[in-house]
């Protein structure tokens, strides 16, 4: 009887683990700004979308995706579009998010995968990221553990990936101690972020700045920041700028491999085009000797049947400062000017007659 006491007691606890917390009732209640809270609220926003007969396509990303829908379902391409570009977020979690939104992968014309670059330039190890196990953990299944934990390339973050796939409890630890001190405040800040738009749920300070008067001296390396910048601006603007060339290891393109194959065999029986497209790089240009590039994953991509790249200059006339709130985001009045690029040019992929962006 006493061997049968720690298989009991597991049970046990992933019966009660269950019943707190994949029921679908404890999801709803996520700290809304959280890194779940968040992405369901993303999610539920695209699923109540009215989707009318238009063809219907899907941008995914991360908070460099300055796509503004209203703007582009504003332009009459003959298109609807909807969003789920998580602030934060990483391919790995694109995957789980899409199946969500799509669940029979047939709801689409097209999905916009948004990438920094078409080539593979190592520089940050997307696989090892421990918090895109709390982007994703209300969106993985039971079959998801296996392969969801193995994509970490440590086991540290194997084992709390599985520890948090088995256990939600163990994902939402802090969001629940959160919930039981501040029960009140959160529940009534729950009702009213639900009752947003997602889109208006990210209200991020670049959105309303430019940076005009940045200059970089790349010879004598040496920027010239914009008025009035911070301390914490002008750190942002030499990690992101002045960084050095990191050696290229091949595990950028190994993950995106792994990722957007996934995404693109997702759909692959189905008519669903998958699109990716290159962001504008910023309000300035690091010189081309200071990028080395060991392959082209997404380049690989765009030679498969269902997949296509949009053209990598489309949006060089926004790679100016005055279209930027930092060294990375889009201000608003550049995501404006994003926005109606990108629908165009995708009404055109998708839409006889209609013209594409030039």
């Amino acid at each position: 009887m006493s061997k049968l006491l720690p298989f009991s007691a597991l049970a046990l606890l992933l019966g009660m683990d269950a019943v707190a917390f994949r029921t679908g009732f404890y999801v709803r209640i996520l700290e809304p700004v959280s890194s779940a809270g968040l992405t369901m609220n993303y999610i539920w926003h695209e699923q109540a979308r009215v989707h009318p007969a238009a063809p219907q396509v899907l941008a995914l990303g991360d908070s460099r995706m300055g796509f503004d829908t209203a703007v582009a379902n504003s332009l009459g391409t003959g298109c609807e579009f909807g969003s789920i570009a998580v602030p934060g977020t990483l391919p790995r979690c694109w995957y789980y998010m899409l199946r969500e939104v799509d669940p029979r992968a047939n709801k689409y014309a097209a999905v916009i995968v948004a990438v920094d670059d078409y080539d593979d330039e190592d520089w940050g190890d997307h696989s090892s990221r421990l918090s895109d196990i709390q982007y994703t953990a209300p969106l993985l299944r039971a079959g998801d553990l296996a392969e969801f934990s193995l994509s970490y390339p440590e086991w540290t973050g194997r084992w709390l990936a599985l520890q948090s796939g088995l256990l939600k409890g163990v994902a939402f630890r802090r969001d629940f101690q959160d919930l039981l001190v501040h029960h009140e405040r959160r529940l009534q800040f729950t009702l009213e972020a639900r009752a947003a738009a997602a889109r208006q749920i990210y209200d991020a300070d670049w959105k309303r700045r430019d940076v005009r008067g940045l200059a970089v001296d790349w010879k004598a390396w040496r920027i010239t920041y914009p008025p009035g910048a911070t301390d914490d601006q002008k750190r942002v603007f030499n990690d992101v700028l002045m960084r050095g060339t990191a050696e290229q290891t091949g595990r950028l393109a190994d993950y995106r491999r792994k990722w957007f194959g996934k995404i693109i065999g997702y759909y692959r029986a189905s008519s669903t085009r998958v699109i990716f497209i290159r962001l504008p790089r910023g309000p300035v240009l690091r010189p081309q000797n200071l990028v080395v590039k060991k392959s082209s994953s997404i380049r690989e991509f765009g030679a498969r049947r269902g997949v296509s790249l949009a053209d990598e200059h489309l949006f060089d006339e926004i790679e100016k400062p005055e279209w930027f709130g930092d060294p990375m985001h889009m201000n608003t009045k550049g995501s404006v000017v994003f926005s109606r690029i990108l629908a165009k040019e995708v009404a055109g992929m998708l839409v006889p007659g209609k013209e594409r962006a030039h």
